[in-house]
């Protein structure tokens, strides 16, 4: 891994730590209250991009290894999103009614909770912080040790460490697959921008499905 790359690691694991640092509840408080957290958690992840896609800069010109053509990264993008949901259903499933775990995710409803106070973090969710996953653990660790080990080894490794980012232990193997199929997107187009278009689509209709459902109008309708 190039030192670039190790940089670009501290500075996410930075941004995703930022709520620990000293300062942060300060700047929070400049906030109506319930909205602080979602504002500069989303400038935080902002400045973040900003400075991950200079460090990224020299590399505009370099392809690692070969790309698929337009045409086809174009059907993995949009195939891509069904295959994602199909994935994650099958995986829900098998963690429901195998393993006995709960179908709803703790993880989604933090990210939803903090998404209706501030509706700005909605830009973090669904465009930000999938460009910077993306980046991170599909361009960089999946990226760095398929160098030096086979595929399903390195998207085995990068997908558990996805997996266990998310912090929702309830949950891993539905985020380890979705990590492992966008592993092997990555493999087949050769463009993170694909992976970045599918894992933002996924999120964005999953956190307007749960926006949806939990909102009072809608439990109103249905009577729940």
């Amino acid at each position: 891994m190039t030192k670039r790359y190790i940089s670009i690691v501290i500075i996410y694991l930075i941004c995703f730590l930022s709520p620990l640092i000293p300062g942060f509840a300060w700047l929070t408080g400049f906030f109506p209250r319930g909205q602080g957290y979602g504002v500069v958690m989303t400038a935080i992840f902002f400045l973040t991009l900003i400075i991950v896609l200079i460090l990224l800069l020299p590399e505009r010109y370099i392809r690692n290894g070969e790309r698929a053509p337009a045409g086809v990264s174009l059907l993995w993008a949009v195939g891509g999103v069904l295959a994602l949901f199909a994935l994650q259903i099958l995986a829900s499933l098998i963690n429901t009614f195998i393993f006995g775990e709960p179908s709803q995710s703790a993880h989604t409803q933090s990210v939803v909770q903090i998404a209706r106070m501030s509706p700005l973090f909605l830009l973090a969710v669904a465009v930000i912080g999938p460009m910077l996953e993306e980046i991170v653990f599909r361009k960089i660790i999946y990226g760095s040790l398929k160098k030096k080990m086979g595929f399903i080894l390195a998207a085995s490794i990068s997908s558990l460490i996805f997996a266990f980012g998310h912090l929702d232990f309830q949950h891993l193997l539905i985020y380890f697959v979705i990590g492992f199929f966008l592993c092997y997107a990555y493999k087949k187009t050769g463009r993170i921008a694909v992976n970045m278009f599918m894992h933002a689509a996924m999120n964005a209709t999953v956190v307007a499905i749960s926006l949806t459902l939990s909102s009072p109008s809608f439990i109103q309708l249905t009577g729940h």
